[in-house]
């Protein structure tokens, strides 16, 4: 047998073995996808509860004066204390951060100091971006918010930039206390329905900057900063 002739089986072997490695080589790309923390402050406008949704505004004094005064990267962490979790195939889609390790705590407390504003719910969370087409919207709920009060979604993504897109309604057991004090249906009039004050947007994200979005009933402070990842250890 000519040995000149028997490269065949070996290059069709190597075509197999390639087309079984990509699998895993995407798996490792998908598992390399920078992580994100994620935290949302939603809170009532107390004084704006009887202003039209229609007017746009500017932010209120004192939201205007937290904004300014970037509370938030006074009181973020050094990065070093900001790590991600093991990796671990089974990892879900985001994991829950304790609340030592909230970035805005010092926003939220000076949010609720103030008679203004009613902070509603913290949320802070763990996940990658992936590109839009892949992108899980993640209920407000799932995330440990009180779905008494608000309800929707968030979707932290990318597309050619990092994106975060809310779409949050302010619930009854909410409105109530803000607009109508006494009234047991906030979005009722004369028995016709009310439009529920909602704030649904997509921003652009630039990391550990604090992003406002506002509506008259109620606003949400949102922020993202990139989880530094732990040098590999080095073996001896």
């Amino acid at each position: 047998m000519n040995p000149l002739k028997q490269p065949g089986p070996f290059i069709a072997g190597l075509a197999l073995a390639l087309a079984t490695a990509s699998p895993a080589q995407e798996a490792e790309v998908k598992e390399a996808l920078p992580r994100y923390q994620v935290e949302l402050l939603v809170f009532t406008n107390q004084d704006q509860a009887r202003t039209t949704a229609e007017i746009p505004r500017m932010p209120e004094p004192e939201i205007a004066d937290i904004l300014e005064q970037d509370l938030a990267r006074a009181d973020m962490p050094p990065p070093e204390l900001v790590t991600s979790e093991e990796v671990i195939e089974t990892e879900p889609y985001w994991q829950p951060v304790e609340p030592k390790q909230h970035l805005l705590n010092g926003v939220a407390e000076r949010i609720d100091r103030v008679d203004a504003y009613g902070l509603l719910t913290h949320l802070a969370w763990r996940q990658a971006a992936p590109d839009v087409s892949e992108a899980i919207e993640l209920e407000l709920s799932e995330l440990g918010a009180d779905a008494r009060l608000i309800g929707g979604n968030v979707n932290l993504f990318k597309q050619r930039y990092l994106h975060l897109a809310v779409d949050v309604q302010l619930l009854d057991a909410a409105a109530d206390s803000v607009s109508n004090p006494g009234n047991s249906d906030a979005f009722q009039l004369f028995g016709v329905p009310k439009a529920i004050p909602a704030i649904t947007d997509s921003r652009r994200i630039r990391l550990e900057q604090i992003q406002y979005f506002d509506q008259p009933q109620f606003g949400i402070i949102a922020m993202v900063a990139r989880i530094e990842e732990p040098e590999p250890a080095t073996e001896p």
